[in-house]
């Protein structure tokens, strides 16, 4: 501890305040303060946790740590004492307001918040910019996995074709409930929650905002241009029936939530929706919480980053590498990161409408057991110019009742899909909703 003291004679004391003490903001305290040597080791100044601030800090347990707490997170944002905050308390509003107000009084920031970025990301870019901080977002997409310092520093140079990503664990591990335990939706989504994967109101996860969110965020970095979430295509799980599970499974798929961002002839794409994805392709071996994402380029090809995408103590690591960077950026000894939020909205591209992608298309409908219906509806395909690759016929569940019928289809546009299945509705023989799930073909 002498020698320690010693090292420390000199060297600038950096304070650090956490806002927020929920599951994260808890697992980052516990973390700085546990591995504080190893991360000591890695930086060129001495830091300590000295403010904390959470709307109901007198209930929170801080273990004896000597710290100066608060129940108004803008005390730390106006504080002169403290150079970095890391903002943890979620949702939009007041973070922004903290956010906004620490970059304007030069702190570096660290934060977790997805939607704030996604969100508000192009004003706290600018912000960033202009004086001249660090902002560390790590831990906002996919946990523990380091995709952002992958694309921002590791693959900086690289020209991105995709991404396609299993970026939401909540909807991940419902349907792979669904798939591996033959449960409907709704005891899937219990199952979930009672496990503490899925909120008490999963809406934002289970409805795609959660992963709209992520895939906005990570099209801005590799394409350049402001934060696309307005003009994301979203789509969630709550149509996925066992029976589409099923299907799917006879014909080769299962099925993800995927992120999905492409970049072709200056047009993006960024959507998130249910896919089949082949059984021979990795991402369909995504289990349970996990995250992965797939990243394609110009010459490295593609590379696959798995891991825990959610949780605190995963969430905890991505902030506490943050953390390592802030305090030497705040060293000088690296300020790369100030280039991420001065090439945000530098590029000006359009956000490809969903109706003008081209997909594989999974459709099922169900119709009378009556000569003809066949015909009837292959007919409307082929006038719309979409060829069918696979076809199932079903038998009927019980005596008289309707037959399933699922079919995959060529590459066709989404506008095509669209006509087709509602000329197919209209017709006398077909009953009940015509499910259909876009297939994922990374190549072609």
């Amino acid at each position: 501890m002498l020698i320690y003291n010693l090292l420390c004679i000199g060297i600038d004391m950096i304070n650090i305040g956490i806002c927020g003490l929920g599951t994260v903001g808890q697992s980052s305290l516990e973390h700085i303060v546990k591995f504080k040597d190893e991360i000591r080791s890695n930086v060129s100044a001495n830091f300590r946790i000295s403010h904390v601030a959470d709307l109901d800090i007198e209930s929170k347990n801080l273990n004896g740590l000597d710290v100066i707490t608060t129940n108004n997170a803008m005390d730390l944002a106006k504080n002169p004492d403290i150079s970095i905050i890391i903002e943890l308390i979620g949702g939009t509003t007041v973070a922004y307001e903290v956010v906004s107000e620490s970059i304007k009084n030069k702190k570096h920031v660290i934060t977790a918040n997805k939607a704030l970025i996604a969100e508000h990301g192009d004003k706290i870019f600018k912000l960033a910019k202009e004086a001249n901080i660090f902002f560390g977002f790590e831990a906002s997409v996919a946990g523990a996995i380091p995709i952002i310092k992958a694309l921002t520093h590791n693959m900086l140079n690289e020209k991105i074709f995709s991404i396609f990503g299993i970026i939401n664990g909540t909807c991940n591990y419902i349907l792979d409930q669904m798939t591996t335990k033959n449960l409907d939706f709704k005891t899937a989504l219990a199952e979930a929650q009672s496990l503490g994967y899925a909120e008490a109101d999963p809406s934002f996860d289970i409805g795609g905002n959660d992963a709209a969110h992520k895939i906005s965020i990570l099209a801005s970095l590799v394409y350049k241009i402001p934060l696309p979430y307005k003009k994301t295509y979203i789509e969630g799980i709550e149509s996925i029936s066992p029976m589409d599970i099923k299907y799917s499974d006879e014909l080769g798929y299962s099925i993800k939530h995927i992120g999905v961002t492409k970049e072709y002839n200056d047009l993006v794409e960024c959507r998130v929706h249910p896919m089949l994805v082949p059984k021979d392709n990795i991402m369909s071996q995504v289990h349970n919480v996990m995250n992965a994402v797939l990243v394609s380029g110009e010459r490295f090809g593609s590379s696959m980053f798995y891991g825990h995408g959610a949780g605190g103590d995963a969430t905890a690591s991505a902030v506490i590498a943050n953390l390592v960077e802030a305090i030497n950026f705040n060293q000088n000894i690296d300020r790369t990161n100030l280039k991420i939020s001065e090439s945000i909205g530098t590029q000006n591209k359009k956000i490809k409408e969903i109706n003008d992608i081209e997909n594989s298309f999974y459709i099922r409908i169900h119709a009378k057991d009556v000569t003809g219906v066949m015909a009837e509806i292959t007919n409307i395909l082929a006038k719309e110019n979409i060829n069918i690759e696979a076809v199932t016929q079903h038998e009927p569940n019980e005596s008289g009742s309707l037959i399933p019928i699922v079919m995959i289809t060529d590459s066709v546009l989404g506008s095509s899909i669209n006509k087709a299945i509602n000329k197919i509705k209209r017709l006398d023989n077909v009953k009940g909703e015509i499910n259909s799930i876009r297939v994922l073909k990374l190549h072609g």
